[in-house]
């Protein structure tokens, strides 16, 4: 796959991606890596604009976490709690990292990684790694990247976009990372290509929300499919009911083309069905069950092993409420797949990898293959660009009205 900045400002194709900072857990003992699509964005840009993105310094100041990259890029975060002196000595383990897979550089530094506000200082590192990524190419490449705030209030993530040459397709490449303020979260509202905020604006200036789009996902541990799976795996999802199967088909053939072990599915990413708000309620009611348990607890044994169940409740279950807000889910699901313009490419891996494991990790060889089957993927989907424009336009149209009108009404 060759590649290259361009200056065209009508691409055909996107290619999107997200790091969630801290989203590692979910309900029904779902964990990630949801750092894969920023890392396989960002490494597809550097392709393109050359960048050295290892992380050389590190340093703490009044609960803010500066990272710099070789080629001068900060990132700044703060925890909502600080960093402790040893957690500053921890993270000085992530020097020599490479900035762009952020979630095994933060896992490497503390072991483990809670969002939901549970460990902040991972977190908030997490989330100056991705900004130093960012800032590496704003800085580097000024006339050739744009970047923007995701422009949503909490968050303090930033996006990053640029104009590509895929095997001289034009392709408008687009990395995100979703993070709140203080290490808390993430708030995961702008996932995906969901158009609006501060990030919409620039999907708009580069045209991505009309373009059949691929959206690279995690590397993640999903029981209902781990539990049988035997290599870990490519899972290439969407719904085609509300998606675009044109993407679909072509990053399956981009699979087949690189002999990469993969699986697929057409029923994923249902819409309009309440489920985030009936699992937001079923863990309210989880959380009264407990605390009413809680207030009649007279042993400091019995109150242990309860508030020992309420943290875990608060820093996995949780995970699966926290990220989207509810009328958001209803229209793009859990992947964040604006109707009729996405299929997704993410990882799953097997049970005795994540037995081992315990968090699933993205390296450089993940990278390489997610890019290998974008690279397939980009000719197959331009040579049925038609059809694909053509789900855009009929799937979009019939189940949109915007963005803003449906959060308001929500």
């Amino acid at each position: 796959m060759q590649v290259r900045s361009t200056p065209v400002d009508k691409p055909l194709i996107g290619v999107m991606g997200h790091a969630g900072a801290g989203h590692v857990h979910s309900h029904s003992g779902f964990i990630q890596d949801d750092s894969a699509g920023f890392a396989v964005v960002t490494t597809l840009i550097r392709r393109a604009l050359p960048a050295d993105t290892r992380v050389t310094g590190i340093s703490v100041e009044g609960g803010t976490v500066a990272v710099r990259t070789a080629d001068g890029g900060i990132g700044r975060a703060a925890a909502r709690r600080g960093f402790s002196h040893y957690e500053q000595e921890l993270m000085q383990r992530g020097l020599g990292c490479d900035a762009v897979i952020s979630q095994s550089c933060a896992f490497r530094c503390f072991g483990r990684i809670y969002g939901q506000g549970v460990l902040e200082a991972p977190v908030a590192f997490q989330t100056a790694l991705c900004l130093a990524v960012i800032d590496t190419f704003s800085r580097k490449y000024p006339d050739q990247v744009r970047v923007a705030d995701e422009g949503f209030a909490g968050n303090v993530g930033r996006c990053l976009a640029a104009h590509l040459a895929v095997d001289g397709i034009p392709v408008a490449a687009f990395a995100l990372i979703n993070a709140s303020a203080g290490g808390i979260g993430p708030v995961e509202d702008l996932e995906g290509n969901v158009c609006f905020a501060a990030k919409g604006e620039l999907m708009k200036a580069f045209g991505l929300h009309r373009l059949p789009t691929i959206i690279v996902e995690s590397k993640a541990y999903v029981p209902a499919v781990g539990e049988e799976l035997v290599t870990n795996s490519f899972f290439i999802r969407h719904s085609k009911t509300y998606d675009n199967p044109v993407v679909a088909t072509a990053l399956i053939e981009g699979a087949k083309q690189c002999d990469l072990p993969y699986l697929s599915a057409d029923h994923a990413y249902p819409r309009y069905t309440g489920d985030m708000r009936r699992v937001t309620a079923d863990f309210a009611a989880r959380l009264k069950t407990l605390a009413e348990k809680i207030e009649s607890a007279s042993s400091a044994a019995e109150k242990t092993a309860l508030v020992a169940e309420l943290a875990v409740l608060a820093s996995q279950d949780a995970g699966g409420i926290t990220y989207m807000s509810d009328p958001l889910f209803d229209l793009v699901a859990g992947g964040g797949l604006m109707p009729g313009t996405a299929a997704v490419l993410s990882m799953v891996v097997t049970k005795p990898y994540i037995k081992a494991r315990m968090i699933p990790e993205v390296d450089e060889n993940d990278i390489e293959d997610y890019l290998a089957i974008i690279g397939g993927a980009v000719p197959e989907l331009h040579e049925n660009i038609h059809a694909a424009n053509a789900c855009v336009e009929k799937v979009g149209a019939a189940n949109l009205t915007t963005i803003d009108e449906m959060l308001a009404g929500g």
